[in-house]
């Protein structure tokens, strides 16, 4: 089989895995501190360098994030990380894309490690750019560029767009798929003013929606509280330091926190405006594109550790700062046990607002959404992912078939947009007035109505404000 690929930004030569063809560490773009990314360009290194075959066999460098700060780790990590991991079935071919954006709260995260192994090997061409996290990607510092990380994101499908017949793919059959924050980023990105996600034929969003779209302002207070806690004066100062000292002032200032919110898009006004929702909208009438939307129906079951003060005093405000209160008091009885705590935290930062984005995208008419909601794993943040990447011979006997039948689905629907199971007979309900999801467990799937979970239409999109 052929190993080689001509692309825009050089000749590569990949590595059999499994009847398939791996490139590894493809570069696409510059990284240059809080800038926007910049496109590759293999004739920098010389005119030699253009044509010459290079072997893209081995990870190549990492997004910065408190691993790289381990000098015994053997993975490089470094600012300049903009590039992407691709698994194709045949370079001659043409088959459906899918590019992943992995999750990671924004902070940790790269393709060194897939998150979605269960797209390797099938047929479709599976693709996992980098793109910068924490403050290098995704903080607002004076003097810097702001999307910083976003852009990273939309320069890496360009790249796709650009060279997808080099590689075997078909460049009108595009699915984002994304965990948590890569769920969160395409979210973002299809409510973003760029043009280039109108390419998107579908996306497929596993516990993430648009919740960390924030405001100028609460981004700005962040970067602040990052200065303050390590005495430095002004953000403009983060320019001067190593990609270490970075990292290690943001360990500092956020180690004692779960700091899952505070990063993310920010409006701008620029790549994501203030009317953000119009925008989505607006590109759904244009395109057409179609949409998974899945949370599990406990998501963050894992606290259930924690003391119940810690979870109260420190935890809620950490997730969703001056937003605590409006969320505790809608989405919690007025007496409640640790567990109702802990459901409702999960309820707030994932199960809402995948329910409502489904819901602003079901008034298009004629608007294609797939709802799931899963209790496998508990219904854990990240539990359907997991059951998707677990080998058939370490589940349960009773769930394997269960698990072909949603592996089915969703490659049904990354192949054609229409999720349907053939041997069960299984059609994906759209959710539409009805309201109608699939519920997913180890063992069963089966189609449910939510008409009558009802959220307030006066909750804030934005998870965490300050």
């Amino acid at each position: 089989m052929k190993k080689i690929m001509k692309t825009t930004t050089g000749t590569y030569h990949g590595v059999m895995d499994h009847n398939h063809v791996d490139f590894l560490g493809v570069p696409f773009g510059y990284g240059r501190r809080f800038k926007r990314a910049e496109e590759f360009s293999m004739a920098k290194f010389g005119t030699n360098e253009v044509n010459k075959m290079h072997y893209a066999v081995h990870q190549s460098v990492q997004p910065m994030q408190d691993d790289a700060l381990n000098q015994d780790d053997k993975i490089s990590f470094g600012e300049n990380c903009l590039n992407l991991d691709i698994c194709t079935p045949d370079v001659d071919g043409k088959f459906p894309i899918v590019i992943e954006f992995y999750g990671g709260g924004f902070l940790r995260g790269g393709n060194y490690s897939k998150q979605m192994s269960w797209l390797d090997h099938q047929s479709v061409v599976h693709v996992v750019p980098n793109y910068r996290l924490g403050l290098f990607g995704w903080g607002v510092v004076e003097g810097g560029d702001t999307n910083v990380g976003l852009s990273d994101q939309l320069m890496a499908i360009q790249w796709v767009l650009d060279n997808a017949q080099s590689f075997g793919g078909d460049v009108t059959n595009i699915t984002l798929a994304g965990l948590s924050a890569g769920a969160k980023s395409i979210g973002a990105l299809m409510a973003s003013n760029s043009m280039i996600p109108d390419r998107v034929q579908k996306v497929m969003l596993f516990s993430g929606g648009v919740q960390t779209i924030r405001d100028l302002e609460t981004a700005q207070k962040v970067s602040e509280r990052i200065c303050q806690v390590n005495k430095i004066k002004s953000s403009k100062d983060l320019f001067n330091l190593t990609d270490d000292g970075l990292q290690l002032v943001q360990k500092r200032a956020i180690d004692q926190h779960i700091a899952t919110n505070w990063f993310g898009p920010v409006v701008d006004d620029d790549l994501i405006s203030e009317n953000w929702s119009e925008k989505l909208l607006q590109r759904l009438e244009r395109t057409h594109f179609k949409s998974i939307i899945s949370a599990g129906n406990n998501e963050l079951e894992s606290y259930k550790d924690m003391g119940i003060n810690h979870l109260e005093n420190d935890v809620l405000t950490d997730l969703f700062g001056e937003n605590s209160e409006i969320l505790k008091k809608n989405l919690l009885p007025e007496t409640y046990s640790k567990n109702d705590f802990v459901k409702m935290l999960g309820t707030a930062m994932y199960r809402l607002p995948a329910r409502r984005l489904a819901g602003l995208l079901a008034r298009v008419p004629d608007a294609e959404v797939y709802c799931n909601s899963t209790t496998v794993f508990d219904g854990q943040h990240g539990g359907i992912i997991r059951y998707l990447n677990t080998p058939a011979a370490e589940l349960n006997i009773d769930y394997r078939k269960n698990q072909q039948y949603l592996l089915n689905l969703l490659l049904d629907f990354v192949v054609s947009g229409k999720p349907y199971e053939e041997e069960i007979k299984y059609e994906w309900p759209l959710f539409d007035d009805d309201r109608l999801v699939m519920e997913l467990d180890s063992d069963d799937l089966k189609s449910i109505s939510v008409i009558n979970q009802r959220y307030s239409e006066n909750l804030p999109w934005q998870s965490y404000k300050l």
